[in-house]
């Protein structure tokens, strides 16, 4: 399949979307002459801010104009509401029209059963599809679980199958969030091997790819990694980046204080402040004057799209601005600070995180990354595990002059040293899905609940419904903290009980009242 014209008509979307300020990136040219002749699987390392989005729109263009179909699925929600109005500007410039986009994940319904000819989706989602589950049939399955008659348990599985296999295309961005668990890789590889089988060709795509993670997809793919060698004008332009990483060891009672002590002793433009969970975010948001937006997870889906605008306008607008966050920054936000202060978090957070540091023009700024002396709790580190953010904080006490935006493979590697676990009896159950051709939605199902929710994630959304009736998607240990102070009767602590009855479509009603500004806290 060529994908050089296709490719060239992306090229002029972009440099007309841009006003005349895109550059050309000799690393996507080779590649897209690459994957044009090459149908092998490829595991295509770029850095952020490089515009790898180009490859995913150029073969979505390519697959459509040949009668193919494509599908590209992100990690979270948040990059697909940034992605799709991007595909759709793109298939109304080239003169296709915009309905032959479509986005499934929860909270938006456009391509049931990833049907549209490009789909953007998440990797939930798209496993769920893939195993003959559909969000869509859920719930019959469900039914039918409990049921002695079989057939009502089946859904549409063979629908569900055809129109994940049937592609000719899948390409998962960000797919170093798939590093994180033995459950996420393994699913990762029974996947590969499902796209082998039905001649499926798979794009992985990341900016951080650490030796260790390569060599558990050995003989499954093909890697390319970035190089200064492939581009030397864009590495060296962000290799001069002129910055030193400042590592902070704070104490929990007087974090907040010191944070915006930092804001108001440097000149800055656009700062960009990040915490490891939204209760923090929050309350340091709250001590903030001046011009300010606030972004995290627990926003409804209309706010988090709203907030993403009023981003935009206030990026464009002139003087100080600050962006407080989570972790749902590092998810393909648009943004560019010429002062960042972040707590820590393991490479593969920080390099996404500093993606959004200097991402412009902007020639030097501050950095700083601090953590919580008194933060660590047995094996962990807030959400993190606390041996890897243990060998972030040494590598960083030693070298400060460390560069975020290119050349940190050894950065990566000093981390994340010990080879990740792939659960061989686990791609074997997924695999086994298919052979049962009789109840292959139950088999599914039936897994689906054991690994408790979810084929590639630790844990599980599910949709509370609050005082003034506003919908936000949490996880049960959200949904465990509001039920443990009796703010929500219906709620039990039952895990598996909120996990059946999240998927047969529940909503929980919580007591507590939403706030548009700072969400659901």
């Amino acid at each position: 399949m060529l994908f050089a014209e296709p490719y060239k008509k992306v090229e002029e979307y972009l440099i007309e979307r841009g006003r005349g300020k895109y550059e050309e990136r000799p690393y996507l040219d080779e590649l897209i002459n690459v994957l044009s002749s090459d149908s092998s699987n490829y595991l295509v390392t770029a850095p952020t801010g490089y515009g790898k989005t180009a490859i995913s729109m150029s073969i979505a263009l390519g697959s459509f104009n040949e009668f193919s179909k494509s599908i590209i699925a992100y990690p979270l929600r948040s990059l697909i509401e940034e992605q799709v109005d991007m595909f759709r500007k793109l298939f109304d410039f080239v003169g296709i029209g915009k309905d032959f986009v479509g986005a499934r994940y929860m909270g938006r319904h456009e391509s049931p059963y990833l049907i549209h000819p490009v789909t953007l989706t998440t990797i939930d989602t798209l496993s769920l599809t893939a195993l003959g589950l559909s969000p869509e049939d859920m719930y019959s399955v469900l039914k039918g679980l409990s049921s002695e008659d079989w057939f009502k348990n089946l859904g549409h599985y063979l629908f569900s199958w055809s129109s994940v296999f049937s592609s000719s295309n899948i390409i998962l961005d960000e797919v170093h969030s798939m590093y994180d668990t033995s459950k996420s890789l393994s699913f990762l590889v029974a996947l590969m091997d499902l796209c082998s089988s039905t001649d499926v060709r798979l794009l992985l795509m990341t900016a951080t790819l650490p030796r260790s993670f390569e060599q558990a997809l050995s003989g499954r793919v093909k890697v390319r990694r970035y190089t200064r060698d492939d581009d030397p004008k864009f590495f060296d332009e962000r290799l001069h980046k002129n910055y030193r990483v400042e590592l902070l060891g704070l104490k929990g009672y007087n974090k907040f204080e010191i944070i915006k002590e930092i804001l108001l002793k440097n000149e800055f433009s656009k700062a960009l402040v990040i915490f490891n969970t939204v209760e923090d975010a929050v309350d340091f948001y709250r001590l903030l004057d001046g011009k300010k937006i606030l972004i995290h997870s627990r926003f409804s889906v209309e706010d988090r799209e709203a907030k993403l605008h009023e981003l935009r306008a206030l990026e464009d607008s002139p003087g100080k601005m600050v962006l407080v966050s989570t972790q749902a920054v590092e998810a393909g936000v648009d943004f560019s600070s010429d002062l960042i202060i972040t707590e820590i978090a393991p490479p593969i957070s920080l390099v996404q995180r500093f993606g959004r540091f200097l991402r412009r023009d902007e020639k030097s700024g501050r950095a700083f990354v601090w953590f919580e002396e008194d933060g660590f709790y047995n094996d962990t580190y807030k959400v993190y595990n606390a041996d890897l953010v243990k060998r972030t904080i040494d590598f960083l006490s030693g070298n400060n002059d460390v560069n975020l935006h290119v050349g940190y493979d050894v950065f990566l590697d000093h981390v994340y040293v010990d080879p990740p676990t792939v659960d061989n009896r686990l791609i074997n159950k997924i695999r086994n899905v298919f052979w049962d051709l009789i109840e292959p939605s139950k088999s599914a199902l039936e897994l689906l609940i054991k690994l408790e929710g979810s084929f590639v994630r630790d844990g599980y959304l599910v949709t509370v419904v609050t005082d003034d009736n506003v919908e936000v998607n949490v996880n049960y240990e959200y949904l465990l903290k509001l039920k443990r102070k009796g703010l929500c009767v219906e709620c039990t602590e039952d895990k598996r009980e909120v996990l059946l009855r999240s998927l047969r479509g529940h909503k929980f009603y919580v007591n507590i009242r939403y706030d548009k500004e700072v969400g659901l806290v």
